[in-house]
């Protein structure tokens, strides 16, 4: 098929939307790439002063099934998606290599032109998704892929070409396997972005900020117990904000877990039942019977404290864990930066769960 062009009604060129595709059902790599790079021409020989942008590719492997909604995540991107996306989409009973390609630019996303290319993949496809890929991704362009719905161990079919993996530790089945997949992934190359430590950023923040005050920073070193709740789906969340605490904390993972002073400190993971995914609580119980407890409540985060003689008070503060939402665009302004899931908390989570010092209750 030939280039589909929109109807050139409305604003004048400069400010209208442009959008040009091309599909076929039975195409090649470099077919793909030979259309896309004419679709770009297209798009710019009236004059318009518009170019390729060059950022981000954005791989996504999908299943049919999930289509709509991955979709509906992508649509939700808005500005901040990728200036290449390609989405695979995985088939049981397909023989032939399917395409399209868009090439898309309106004033919402400025004079770069964002290209989407969508492949459709057999079995036989799928384990050449390197070389299907490679005509496909920029080199110099950071390349960064998404299984959302999958076996996040299918990036191990992209390990020549992407340097960045999304992945959610919170749908593995063990806090064990999570760490698994991880590990792996770092072992060929790819850098792991979990969304599983993303909706624990703001419990982090809100933690790291109290601990400003010398008052809790005392706190801190006569932590007794460790009690977080999450969703019964996003126990490894809970597991790395134990690891990091642990490893903040200079806590040794024993058995038994101590703390830097050699005393016992009880850690357990318990069940919430709760709408979002993530965490729905962080309690700290201190040696002198005082405690500190986060929580999701109305308008934000609240902070309930009982002093040592029983005192208690209680404050709402901005932030809450967020559970979908703005996740996977916070994902991808984690590519460009440093990496925050550093080695140090994933190895103090993997040393918590060896040591069976997490107790999960139900």
């Amino acid at each position: 098929m030939g280039v589909e062009e929109p109807e050139q009604i409305g604003p004048p060129p400069s400010s209208r939307r442009i959008d040009a595709r091309w599909a076929s059902d039975d195409t090649e790599p470099s077919k793909i790439a030979d259309e896309l790079r004419r679709l770009e021409t297209t798009r710019t020989a009236d004059g318009s002063s518009v170019a390729p942008a060059r950022a981000l590719t954005f791989i996504v492997l999908v299943d049919p099934e999930h289509d709509d909604e991955v979709r509906a995540q992508l649509k939700a991107l808005g500005t901040q998606r990728a200036s290449r996306t390609i989405v695979i989409r995985r088939y049981a009973d397909r023989t032939t290599l399917g395409g399209r390609a868009a090439v898309i630019q309106d004033d919402a996303i400025g004079n770069g032109l964002r290209e989407t290319i969508v492949l459709d993949v057999g079995p036989e496809d799928e384990m050449d998704l390197d070389g299907i890929l490679d005509p496909l991704v920029i080199t110099d362009v950071p390349t960064v892929a998404w299984v959302p719905k999958a076996d996040p161990r299918l990036l191990m079919l992209l390990r020549q070409i992407v340097q960045t993996a999304i992945i959610d530790g919170d749908r593995a089945a063990s806090v064990r396997e999570a760490l698994d997949d991880s590990r792996a992934l770092r072992e060929v190359g790819m850098r792991p972005i979990d969304l599983a430590w993303l909706r624990s950023a703001p419990w982090r923040v809100r933690l790291a900020s109290l601990a400003q005050t010398a008052e809790f920073r005392a706190q801190l070193r006569q932590i007794a117990e460790l009690e977080i709740e999450t969703r019964a789906d996003s126990q490894f969340g809970g597991a790395l904000l134990a690891g990091w605490l642990a490893e903040r904390l200079s806590w040794g993972s024993g058995p038994p877990l101590l703390d830097q002073g050699r005393k016992r400190v009880v850690a357990r993971l318990r069940e919430a039942d709760q709408r979002l995914p993530g965490l729905a609580g962080v309690t700290l119980t201190y040696r002198d019977g005082g405690s500190r407890r986060l929580s999701r409540g109305p308008g934000g985060l609240r902070i309930e404290d009982v002093t040592a003689d029983g005192v208690k008070s209680d404050r709402t503060v901005m932030g809450a864990s967020r559970g979908g939402t703005g996740l996977l665009p916070s994902a991808l302004r984690q590519v460009l930066l440093p990496d925050e899931l550093d080695q140090d908390v994933l190895n103090a989570a993997a040393g918590l769960d060896r040591a069976r010092v997490l107790q999960l209750i139900s």
